[in-house]
Order: C-alpha cells, then sequence, then structure tokens
C-alpha cells in the first residue's frame, strides 16, 4: 500500500512523454520552465471559473520575464495517472519531472456562499520536490472574467514567484496635449484627467513632459513594488521666459467740449422695479384667491337664502318667491353665521390684495422706467447745458436774450 501514490499509468503518461519530445529545443536553455495544470474545481464551483484562472495564470507565464510555460494537463487527470489523492509533493514531483517542467503550479476553485470563491495555489519545485509557496485568496463571482482576473492573477504570480508586483504612476496637471515619455519610451498624452501609467515595474523610473512652446519637464520617480505614485507636472511656457514688460501706452485725454461719455443705467431703479413687480404679482394673486374664496362661499350660502314670498307672509321661500323652504334650523343658522363671517373677512382681503398690488405694480412701472429708459439726471443735464445756450442782451432802447445752440 505504501507505493500507490507511485504508481504510473503507462498508458496516460506516455502522453504526458509524448507531449515532452514536441517541445521547442529554445523551451530547454535560457528560462525556467513553468507549467499551469488546470486548477480542480470543488463541489459547487463552476467548471468555467477555474478554467478562466487557469487560462489567466498561463497567460501571465507567458508575459513573464525569466519563465517559459510548458503545456500541461488539468490536475484532476494528473491526480488519476499518478494515483496522488492528495496531491503529495513526491508525486507531484513526478508528474511535473514527467512534461519537463522544472516547477508547476496547482490548485483548486472551492465557493464560498453565492458570490465568492476561494482560490488555493501552491508553486512546487521539482528539482527539491517541496513546495515553495502558496496562497489562498478570495476571488468575488464579478472578477471571474478575462479581464477581471488581470490584477488577481498577476498579484498572486508574484506572490508565488517572490517578484516584484508592478505599480502605477499617475501624471497629474500639466497642459493638455503634453507627450509623456517614461524611461526614454513615449507613453503617452496629458488629457484632461491626467494621464494613467499602469503595470509598471517596481525601481526607478523618469518621467518627461514635452510640448512645444514649453520648457521640457523631467523627474525621477521610485515606484515600490504595487505602489501607485502620483507625480504633479508643471510646465514654464517658454515664451513668458524673460519676456520684456509691454510698454505702458499713453490713454487719449478727452477734450473739455468733448461729448461725455454715458454712465450707466441706474442699478438700483433696476432692481426696485424687479421687486415691486414681484410683490405687486404676490398682492394681487392674494386678492384673485381672495375673490375665488368668496365666490365659492357665496355658492355654498345659495341653499341657505330666504326671500319675501310672492303671496306674502314670513321670509321663507326661495328665489322665485314662490316655492316654501321652510325656517332655517339653529345648526343651518349657525353655518350661514360662520360662512358669511368668512365671507366678509375673504371680501376685505380680496379689496386690499387688489388695491396693494396695484400699488405696487405702478410703482415697478415707474422703476422700471427710471432704470431701463430714463438717463441719470446729471448726464441729462449736461446735454442740456451742452447743447442749448441762453445769454442776456442788453442795448440802448431794448432788453432781450440771445439764444444759440451748440453742436
Amino acid at each position: 500500500m505504501g507505493n500507490i501514490a507511485h504508481r504510473v499509468n503507462p498508458i496516460a503518461a506516455l502522453g504526458f512523454f509524448a507531449g515532452l519530445l514536441t517541445m521547442s529545443p529554445a523551451a530547454w536553455a535560457g528560462d525556467v520552465t513553468l507549467s499551469v495544470l488546470g486548477l480542480e474545481p470543488a463541489a459547487g464551483a463552476p467548471e468555467a471559473v477555474a478554467t478562466a484562472v487557469t487560462e489567466a495564470l498561463r497567460q501571465r507565464v507567458t508575459s513573464s520575464a525569466g519563465y517559459r510555460l510548458v503545456p500541461g494537463k488539468d490536475l484532476v487527470e494528473v491526480k488519476l495517472v499518478f494515483s496522488c489523492p492528495d496531491e503529495a509533493p513526491p508525486c507531484m514531483t513526478q508528474a511535473a519531472q514527467s512534461i519537463g517542467s522544472a516547477k508547476i503550479i496547482f490548485g483548486s476553485v472551492q465557493p464560498v456562499g453565492t458570490d465568492a470563491f476561494i482560490v488555493t495555489l501552491k508553486l512546487l519545485d521539482a528539482e527539491k520536490g517541496v513546495v515553495e509557496s502558496w496562497i489562498s485568496e478570495q476571488l468575488a463571482k464579478s472578477q471571474a472574467t478575462q479581464v477581471g482576473l488581470r490584477a488577481p492573477v498577476q498579484k498572486w504570480f508574484a506572490t508565488l514567484t517572490g517578484q516584484a508586483q508592478p505599480g502605477t504612476i499617475r501624471i497629474a496637471g500639466g497642459v493638455i496635449g503634453a507627450a509623456v515619455w517614461l524611461d526614454g519610451v513615449q507613453s503617452g498624452l496629458i488629457g484632461a484627467d491626467g494621464l494613467t501609467l499602469a503595470g509598471i515595474p517596481a525601481g526607478p523610473h523618469q518621467v518627461t513632459v514635452s510640448k512645444s512652446g514649453y520648457e521640457k519637464w523631467e523627474h525621477n520617480v521610485t515606484l515600490a513594488s504595487g505602489a501607485t505614485e502620483k507625480v504633479p507636472v508643471q510646465l514654464r511656457s517658454i515664451a513668458s521666459e524673460g519676456a520684456p514688460e509691454p510698454a505702458a501706452v499713453a490713454q487719449p485725454v478727452a477734450p473739455i467740449d468733448s461729448e461725455p461719455v454715458a454712465e450707466p443705467l441706474n442699478q438700483g431703479s433696476r432692481v426696485g422695479a424687479w421687486a415691486f413687480l414681484g410683490l405687486g404679482m404676490v398682492s394681487v394673486g392674494l386678492g384673485a384667491y381672495s375673490s375665488f374664496k368668496v365666490s365659492s362661499i357665496n355658492s355654498n350660502l345659495d341653499p341657505y337664502r330666504r326671500y319675501q314670498c310672492a303671496s306674502g307672509g314670513s321670509v321663507t321661500c326661495s328665489a322665485d318667491g314662490k316655492t316654501n323652504l321652510g325656517d332655517l334650523s339653529q345648526p343651518a343658522r349657525d353655518y350661514v353665521n360662520n360662512q358669511q363671517s368668512t365671507g366678509d373677512t375673504y371680501s376685505k382681503m380680496q379689496w386690499v390684495g387688489y388695491g396693494v398690488g396695484g400699488a405696487l405694480l405702478v410703482t415697478s412701472a415707474v422703476f422700471f422706467y427710471r432704470g431701463y429708459v430714463a438717463q441719470p439726471s446729471n448726464v441729462a443735464a449736461r446735454k442740456s447745458r451742452n447743447r442749448l445756450i441762453v445769454l442776456p442782451s442788453v442795448a440802448p432802447g431794448n432788453v432781450g436774450a440771445l439764444a444759440y445752440l451748440r453742436f
């Protein structure tokens, strides 16, 4: 029973060796060979999620310097082939060696509730026969897509292999349209919200910003693993550098007899015009509402009105003078008295509203005229003096006046 973990299915193992023989010779040199076995979906975990994480990890290995991806099988298949019920390191080492991979990544996906999964990953070194590192991270269901897995997989792979995680550089400020160079390579243009450079390796970097008409701006930044650095940019215009101040231009002095410049109209009158107009409209509206209430009360009292009967007698007939309605009961009289009192109040309010509103509207019209039509009194007076001149005239035998227009 102790050798069960090392028993190999000859037919299935032959497939692994066939894959080994078809590898390119370049795969043997330089980079560390690494295989990602298809993750095993636990009970309740969709197989599509395990496949998506597996493919994202394989793409990450392909794009990582220092590693060369070796095609691998699914973990479930490997466990069947090599009889590894518990993913024991000796058995997984034998699986890695059979496909010619120095290291392998394997693991599982387990559901957590209905909206998340637990992803467990292990990195095994086939030469040492030990698990170098492992992680267990939670993954939201919404992240289980090709785009959503990029950031988590990047972090997981960096943690497993001990690599520094790439960071982000955010360019803020500057001038819209300015070109941004990172380590001598143009990386984009500054927009209204600046520029964000993602996936930047950790370490020192040089940021250069340039635009025609501005001095070149350079800045050195050291990006920590997985960090985000904000770089504020300030570009100085070349035209403003040492430019002479514009010479003062002499302002022409208007002659004494020239036409005076029109002064601004009375702003206070304009404000008053709109204020009185608003108050007037409110007062008129109050009067109109009171009129409506008076009319409504009159309609309510019509059934209770009594007139002198045409045949004489008491006042108990309707408006036609023929239909005898009888006297009002005491509750009806109380209701009539209450309605008459309310009607008298609204009647007074309607006349007050119309009267005050009318006065305010007239006042508003006066202010509109003063604010938008009439000229200030001092301007009109100067114009009057400048246009018509009247002088007294005294001569032997007569007294009079001389007048002339000045243009």
